[in-house]
């Protein structure tokens, strides 16, 4: 097995990867956490006895050929059999998604409102600069306000940022930087290949269910329907039919209306592609990274956001199924 499990306990190391099976680790854009699972044999023998030592709270660290790749922490154990166990672990994302934080930003750049935010929660951080003002107050948990505070970047500047946890360490870049080029080797003396060269499984889906062709920002008071910006697509709402969207601001934040209306037409106003497929694992393959994928047979053609990647690891062989939205 490329792939080594390392238990961190009381400060010591134990490899307990010869007792480990069905290992498997998946991301997703909908959930920020990366969680790994795993079997883990014991029984009464003595040389097994003594391994028989995970327990919720440890730490195990995946490696691969000697790499560390992620760090995680044991949250769930069940015990299906007499001689069998099964854990499952997040990475350290999973204490932005279960702690809660009050925190006002009085117009603070966005990625010193995220910064002060996992100061609060005691996270260590790594985020590109953004500088979106942020007003507001919150009294959620701490991811679903970092979200919604990249959700206000992305509106007014158009750009989208993603996160993701390095190590023990929450890290924010723009999307745009995520772009990777897996390659793999088969053997060791074999060359490397691009491993969407080899694609298995593919299916693609088109729909304009999401679409929206007009973008109107209006005041968010109730007693008022003042527009403050519209954006539309001719074309598009010619060939579709007409498909609107409405967003509130608040009249202090009138002045980035224009810049909300024209970035949510751009992010709304595409035919969205959802493309499923599988390939030869390889560990830079993560939610919310970008990949460039071709297929002649089914369509599946550009760059494409990773929305989830579910990595298994049988017989020493790493696959990878993945899920894929057309960026456009």
């Amino acid at each position: 097995m490329a792939h080594e499990l390392i238990l961190i306990k009381s400060g010591k190391k134990y490899n307990i990867t010869q007792l480990v099976g069905n290992l498997a680790w998946s991301s997703s854009t909908d959930e920020v956490a990366e969680q790994l699972t795993f079997d883990y044999a014991y029984n009464d023998y003595s040389n097994i006895k003594k391994y028989d030592i995970v327990e919720l709270g440890d730490k195990v660290v995946l490696f691969n050929n000697g790499k560390a790749l992620r760090r995680y922490e044991v949250i769930k154990m069940d015990v299906n059999s007499r001689v069998n166990k099964s854990f499952t672990c997040y990475d350290y994302a999973f204490f932005l998604n279960n702690n809660k934080a009050v925190i006002q930003f009085k117009g603070v750049a966005a990625s010193d409102a995220i910064r002060q935010l996992c100061n609060k929660v005691r996270v260590k951080h790594v985020i590109v600069d953004m500088p979106t003002k942020i007003k507001q107050i919150y009294k959620d948990e701490v991811m679903t306000t970092i979200s919604d505070i990249l959700d206000q970047v992305k509106a007014e500047t158009g750009k989208t940022y993603r996160m993701e946890m390095v190590d023990d360490t929450l890290t924010i870049k723009k999307q745009t930087d995520l772009l990777i080029n897996p390659q793999v080797r088969l053997t060791d003396n074999t060359p490397l290949f691009d491993v969407t060269s080899q694609i298995s499984n593919p299916s693609r889906s088109l729909s304009i269910e999401e679409m929206k062709n007009k973008v109107i920002v209006v005041t968010s008071e109730d007693n008022s329907t003042k527009i403050y910006s519209e954006s539309s697509d001719t074309d598009s709402i010619k060939k579709y039919g007409l498909l609107t969207e409405v967003v509130t601001l608040d009249s202090k934040e009138a002045a980035k209306a224009r810049n909300i209306a024209k970035n949510t037409l751009a992010e709304l106003n595409t035919v969205k592609e959802e493309v499923s497929l599988d390939l030869l694992g390889h560990d830079d393959i993560m939610a919310g990274r970008l990949i460039d994928v071709a297929d002649s047979i089914s369509g599946i053609s550009g760059r494409y956001l990773i929305k989830s990647a579910n990595h298994t690891e049988q017989n020493a062989i790493h696959k990878v199924s993945v899920t894929l939205e057309k960026v456009n």
